[in-house]
């Protein structure tokens, strides 16, 4: 649903569709990143989304209950074609930002900033 959220947003920019796309996918790999390892599948802890929108920006924050994990040490597997477990290196590919880091308040934190190419690109 937080990609669902994002195209209704993009729905009223003038940006290429694709980059919508790509940032939707992240979102939702964060996301389900938040609540498998984040929050460990307990439906009682929240998961928060927040998106900030600027002209050819978007920013979207998620945060989750969760010890996080050593982002500074991880690294890619070598197995690209493994079926779970990719999820950071799809955020790296579609973002132009991504951070890990821990929120003021204390809660994990994936923020990742797209910059939106123009609708009139060849590639949209």
């Amino acid at each position: 649903m937080p990609d669902a959220v994002l195209m209704e947003i993009g729905s009223d920019m003038e940006c290429c569709r694709k980059s919508l796309e790509e940032l939707g996918t992240s979102v939702i790999e964060a996301c389900t990143n938040a609540m498998e390892h984040g929050n460990e599948l307990d439906d009682s802890l929240p998961i928060q989304v927040i998106y900030e929108v600027e002209e050819a920006r978007i920013t979207i924050t998620v945060l989750d209950e969760g010890p996080g994990f050593d982002f500074k040490h991880w690294q890619p597997s070598d197995e690209l074609m493994r079926q779970r477990g990719r999820g950071i290196q799809i955020m790296r590919e579609f973002t132009d930002e991504l951070e890990f880091s821990r929120h003021e308040d204390g809660r994990f934190m994936i923020r990742m900033v797209k910059e939106l190419e123009p609708a009139d690109e060849e590639d949209c």
